[in-house]
C-alpha cells in the first residue's frame, strides 16, 4: 500500500473510564476499516470527539475543541468530524446547528453505527445525528489499549437518579451483561497477557438486578476467583448503597481483587445526601468503611465529593470535612457543584453562590492534602509490589506504576530498558501529596504478552 493512501483517524477522549473503553472500541471500528491512528488532528481523515457531560467545564472544553476544528475543515474539507459519547447524547441536533464543521452526532447508544456514518459522510450524504434512547455495544469487543491492561464493561446505565447526575439521562437505564459472557472477556484477557483488568459500569456494584438470572456483584467476583494469568482485578464505580456484606467476603476471598476501592462520599451531611438521592446516611456510611477496613487488611480508599450544593450550609459542610477526617481517603476527586440542565439539582432554587463554593472547595482540598502527604510518610521505607506502566512524561529515566492499592510510585531504571507491564519490587524513599519516589529493588524477567500472529516472553 501507498503511505499517502494510507486512511487515518484522531481520537480525543474526555471524562471517565467508561469513555476511555468507548473509545477503545471506536478505535477497534475504524482500525477494521483499515485506519491508522495519528496525532495530527488536522491531517487526519476522521477526527473523533468523545465526550463527557458530567461538569459544565467538559462541555465547554468539548466545544472549544470543536470550535478550533473549523480552520481544520476549511484547510482539509474532506475531514469527517464525528461527535460522539455523552454530551452528543444531550446536545444532539445542537453540534450541527451551532458548528457547521461537524459530519456526525452519534450517542451513548450508537457508537456501533459510527463506522457506517462516516463512510456515507464521505460519499456526499450528512451530516447526521443519531441519539436513539435504544441499543447498545455489548456485541462488540474490547480492544485494549496496552498489552497488559485491559477494561470489561459488565454494564451500562443507572437507575440511581441522583438529583446532581445527568448520566442516567445520556447513558440510560441499568443494562448488565449476561454474567457467562463477562466472564469469558475476562479470561480471555488474561490468556491475552493482560495481567490487570478493571471492570466498568456506571454503578458496578449494582451489577445484576436487572437480570433473569438472579445473580450478583458478588457472584461475578466469585467466578473470577483464581483466574489463571489475572494478577490484579478492579472496578469502577461502585455505589455505597449496593456494598452489601456478601459482596465485601467475596472481595477478601478474591486475590486478584486490589486493595482499593473507589467509593464515592459526594456528601458528608444527612440532609445534603437525602437531597442528593444517594439512599445513605453519614453514620451508614461511616459504617461500611469499618466494615470493609475490616475485612481486607490496608484498604486504600479514593473518593467524589461534592461542595456547595444547592442548599448547603457551612455546618453541613463541616460535617464532610469531618467525614473526610475519620475516613482519611488515599486521595479524592473534589469539585464544586456544577448545575446540569434537566436535573433535579439544577432547578433547586437555593443554589449556592460561586464564591462560597470554591471556599469550601479549596479549603477541603487543603484538608485532603494534608491527609495525602501525612499518611504517605508512614509508608516510607516499606517495599511494595508495583505494576510498570512505562515511563514518566516528566523523566525519561524514570518508570511509573501503581501499587496494588493503586498509590502512584516513579523510580529510576536503565534508559534501555523496556519494563511496561512487569511487577516490580520498589521500596518508598520520598512521600509527596500525589504519590511516591521509589528505588526499584527487583523486576521480574519477563512478562508474557500474547498476540493474535505470534506469542513472545
Amino acid at each position: 500500500m501507498i503511505v499517502s493512501d494510507l486512511k487515518t483517524y484522531y481520537l480525543q477522549t474526555y471524562g471517565c473510564q467508561m469513555n476511555q473503553y468507548d473509545s477503545e472500541l471506536i478505535a477497534w471500528m475504524l482500525s477494521e476499516r483499515h485506519y491508522a491512528p495519528t496525532e495530527d488532528a488536522a491531517a487526519a481523515d476522521v477526527a473523533v470527539f468523545n465526550t463527557c457531560c458530567v461538569r459544565d467545564n467538559a462541555d465547554q472544553k468539548v466545544y472549544g475543541a470543536v470550535g478550533h476544528f473549523k480552520t481544520h475543515k476549511e484547510n482539509n474539507p474532506e475531514q469527517v468530524l464525528v461527535i460522539s459519547g455523552c454530551l452528543a447524547q444531550k446536545d444532539g441536533e445542537e453540534f450541527v446547528s451551532r458548528f457547521p464543521q461537524v459530519d456526525v452526532v452519534v450517542g451513548t447508544h450508537n457508537l456501533a453505527d459510527i463506522p457506517e456514518l462516516v463512510e456515507r459522510v464521505q460519499q456526499g450524504e450528512g451530516p447526521f445525528v443519531k441519539v436513539e434512547k435504544k441499543g447498545n455495544h455489548f456485541h462488540l469487543p474490547s480492544s485494549p489499549a496496552s498489552n497488559f491492561k485491559g477494561m470489561v464493561t459488565i454494564s451500562m446505565g443507572c437507575d440511581q437518579w441522583c438529583t446532581f447526575c445527568i448520566v442516567p439521562y445520556v447513558r440510560g437505564q441499568l443494562r448488565s451483561r449476561p454474567l457467562p459472557l463477562v466472564v469469558s472477556e475476562v479470561k480471555r484477557l488474561a490468556w491475552e497477557g493482560h495481567r490487570e483488568i478493571l471492570l466498568l459500569g456506571q454503578n458496578v456494584n449494582d451489577y445484576g438486578r436487572d437480570l433473569e438470572d438472579d445473580v450478583d456483584f458478588a457472584d461475578l467476583l466469585d467466578a473470577l476467583k483464581d483466574l489463571k494469568g489475572l494478577d490484579r482485578l478492579r472496578f469502577t464505580s461502585p455505589h455505597p448503597f449496593y456494598y452489601t456484606q456478601k459482596v465485601i467476603d467475596s472481595m477478601a476471598a478474591n486475590r486478584a481483587v486490589c486493595e482499593h476501592i473507589h467509593l464515592p462520599l459526594q456528601s458528608g451531611d444527612d440532609e445534603v445526601l437525602k437531597r442528593m438521592r444517594r439512599q445513605y446516611s453519614k453514620a451508614e456510611f461511616l459504617d461500611l468503611v469499618k466494615r470493609m477496613r475490616e475485612a481486607i487488611p490496608n484498604l486504600s480508599i479514593t473518593t467524589d465529593i461534592i461542595v456547595g450544593y444547592p442548599g448547603e450550609t457551612e455546618e453541613q459542610f463541616q460535617e464532610t470535612l469531618d467525614v473526610v477526617r475519620q475516613v482519611r481517603f488515599t486521595s479524592a476527586f473534589m469539585f464544586a457543584y456544577s448545575p446540569r440542565p434537566g436535573t433535579p439539582g439544577a432547578m433547586f432554587k437555593d443554589q449556592v453562590p460561586e464564591k462560597e463554593k470554591m471556599d469550601r472547595l479549596y479549603r477541603l482540598i487543603e484538608v485532603q492534602n494534608d491527609i495525602s502527604y501525612e499518611d504517605n510518610q508512614k509508608l516510607l521505607g516499606q517495599e511494595f509490589e508495583v505494576l510498570i506502566e512505562g515511563r514518566s512524561k516528566k523523566h525519561a529515566s524514570r518508570c511509573t506504576g501503581r501499587t496494588r492499592c493503586h498509590r502512584l510510585v516513579h523510580f529510576d531504571v536503565d534508559l534501555d530498558q523496556d519494563l511496561q507491564g512487569r511487577l516490580a519490587r520498589v521500596k518508598l524513599e520520598k512521600g509527596l501529596t500525589w504519590g511516591f519516589i521509589g528505588k526499584m529493588l527487583e523486576v521480574e524477567p519477563h512478562f508474557r504478552a500474547w498476540s493474535a500472529d505470534k506469542q513472545t516472553v
